[in-house]
């Protein structure tokens, strides 16, 4: 394991996070390969970035926050993998009840032909165990 490697797709995470904490849709759209894939435990299957897109934004509209705490991370030449603890908090458009789920994620980033980690497997589910 190359620890530069890992600190890249570290880096390229918290790019992730600022976009979405941000609600930067673009931003957070430049961060996933044209390839995705989407695993929200909350529904089906999703493959490439026209149909993520949709979904973020829809979440969007409750102006969440995410919180991540690492859990692990590896990467090898060209492909990296970051697996933690997320929490999600927003706000309830309709009632201005706060909205908050936690759980775990697993992301995978690929090195693209131009040196740039990209976003190619994107999975979480809420498991009880979950601390943050």
């Amino acid at each position: 394991m190359n620890n530069n490697l890992v600190k890249e797709v570290q880096n390229a995470l918290d790019q992730w996070l600022e976009a979405f904490n941000n609600n930067d849709i673009e931003a957070l759209m430049n961060i996933y390969d044209p390839e995705v894939v989407y695993a929200n435990s909350n529904k089906p299957i999703e493959i490439g970035i026209p149909v993520i897109k949709e979904g973020f934004l829809n979440s969007f509209a409750i102006k969440p926050k995410v919180f991540f705490k690492e859990e692990q991370a590896i990467a090898v030449e060209g492909l990296g993998y970051i697996a933690g603890q997320f929490r999600l908090m927003g706000t309830n458009p309709e009632d201005g009840s706060n909205i908050e789920e936690s759980g775990r994620v697993i992301v995978i980033f690929r090195k693209n032909k131009v040196g740039q980690w990209k976003l190619i497997f994107d999975m979480d589910n809420r498991p009880p165990d979950v601390t943050i």
